[in-house]
């Protein structure tokens, strides 16, 4: 944790001497995160998903943004959004998996917007993602990309969180046991439709409210609940 601390110090610097600052990105790695040693539910977090045209940022580009928060240990359902992408790059046979076509972002927001827009959500919470490190970096390049900003904020994982539930049961964990719609069945939450952003992004939220109730005692700290990516 002091890692991604010094790290978004440092970027918080860099950015202070941007050429053309923008307000929202300036507030969002100015506000101090919330207490780490705080119960997990005394916080508030934003659950995430990207939809992409593949599985590196080097050559594969987001095409839509969900998310939706999770305060004080319950999900806001006012404050989730579905963002698609305009943009000249083409969505090709990723279509066949994520199921958004061209034609279907041409009414869409432009990338800039869509960051400056997640950078407000996230102020004063937390990032949640299932499967983190391929969504943080998507958008480590895309702010570096758009605004010239590393992007480093502290985020739970519930895949990791979850792996290392059941690696203190079984070593040998089966195939597929960690996809998002596994993990939730094992709590009884049902079947969501994959690889749409906000639906995940709520499918993410309930995975890691469950996790945490199933934590033990009085329930996680934040320190607990936050991976390395």
């Amino acid at each position: 944790m002091w890692l991604t601390r010094a790290r978004h110090e440092r970027a918080r610097r860099r950015y202070a001497r941007h050429p053309f600052p923008e307000p929202t990105l300036e507030r969002l790695l100015a506000t101090p995160w919330p207490d780490t040693s705080a119960r997990w539910d005394e916080v508030d977090w934003l659950a995430i998903d990207l939809e992409t045209t593949g599985l590196d940022p080097k050559t594969g580009y987001i095409i839509s943004f969900g998310w939706v928060a999770v305060d004080q240990g319950r999900i806001r359902l006012d404050t989730a959004r579905h963002l698609l992408i305009d943009s000249r790059n083409l969505v090709g046979d990723s279509a066949t998996i994520h199921h958004i076509r061209d034609a279907d972002r041409s009414e869409g927001v432009d990338l800039p917007a869509a960051l400056r827009m997640l950078a407000r959500a996230l102020t004063e919470r937390i990032a949640v993602m299932h499967h983190a490190p391929l969504d943080v970096g998507f958008l480590r390049a895309a702010y570096r990309e758009q605004f010239g900003m590393d992007w480093f904020q502290p985020t739970a994982d519930t895949l990791t969180l979850e792996k290392k539930r059941l690696f203190q049961r079984d070593q040998n964990l089966p195939r597929n046991v960690l996809r998002l719609n596994s993990c939730r069945e094992r709590y009884g939450l049902p079947d969501t439709k994959a690889h749409n952003a906000l639906e995940d992004a709520l499918a993410c939220g309930e995975l890691f409210m469950a996790w945490a109730r199933h934590y033990g005692g009085d329930g996680p700290r934040v320190k607990n609940c936050l991976s390395r990516v």
